[in-house]
C-alpha cells in the first residue's frame, strides 16, 4: 500500500466526514474503518462492546480517556480524537490483526499533527486569500498606436517647421 492509495481511500471517504463549527471532526464507523484496512463490522462491534465484555480496543480506548458510553455513542460518529486513537491502535497495538495500512495513514497524519501544533503554538492562521486585482487595461491595438505615434510627430514636425519659420522672419 502506497501513500497514493492511502490518497484515494482518502478522497473515497470525505464524504463520511463532516467538520463542525469549532473545527472538530467526526468520521463514519466505514471511514474510520478503511482507514485502518478492518471491516467497519469489526469496528461496530468493538465499540459497543464498551459496556459489557470490553474487546481490546475498547479498552485502549477508554484507557485513553474515552468512556464506554461516548464510545457506544460513536456509532453516530467518530470524532477526530478518536479516529487518531482507532487509527494508531490498529497500526501498533493491535498484536496480530495491527495493519500496514494502518501504519501508514498514522505517519501521514502524524506529520499534517505535527505541522497543526506548531501553527497552533505560535498562533498561526492561514491568510485569507485577496481578492484578484482587475487586470491592467489592455494597450489598443499596434495600427492605432502607430497611427497616434505618426500624428502626434506629425504635429510635432508641423509645430517645428511653424516655429523656425517664426523664427526666420524676426
Amino acid at each position: 500500500m502506497s501513500q497514493i492509495e492511502i490518497a484515494q481511500i482518502i478522497e473515497q471517504i470525505k464524504q463520511e466526514i463532516t467538520i463542525d463549527s469549532n473545527g472538530h471532526g467526526k468520521a463514519s464507523i466505514r471511514a474510520t474503518a478503511r482507514l485502518a484496512d478492518v471491516q467497519d463490522s469489526s469496528l461496530r462491534r468493538a465499540l459497543l462492546s464498551a459496556a459489557l465484555e470490553p474487546s481490546a480496543l475498547a479498552k485502549n480506548l477508554m484507557q485513553q480517556g474515552f468512556t464506554p458510553a461516548a464510545l457506544e455513542a460513536w456509532n453516530e460518529g467518530i470524532p477526530d480524537m478518536g479516529v487518531a486513537a482507532v487509527i494508531e491502535y490498529y497500526a501498533f497495538d493491535a498484536g496480530r490483526y495491527c495493519k500496514q495500512q494502518a501504519r501508514l495513514v498514522c505517519k501521514a497524519f502524524n506529520r499534517i499533527g505535527v505541522r497543526a501544533w506548531m501553527q497552533d503554538i505560535m498562533g498561526w492562521t492561514k491568510p485569507t486569500t485577496q481578492p484578484q486585482q482587475p487586470p491592467a487595461p489592455a494597450l489598443p491595438p499596434v495600427e492605432q498606436r502607430l497611427h497616434t505615434w505618426l500624428l502626434n510627430q506629425y504635429s510635432y514636425e508641423r509645430l517645428s517647421i511653424t516655429h523656425s519659420n517664426n523664427s526666420n522672419t524676426c
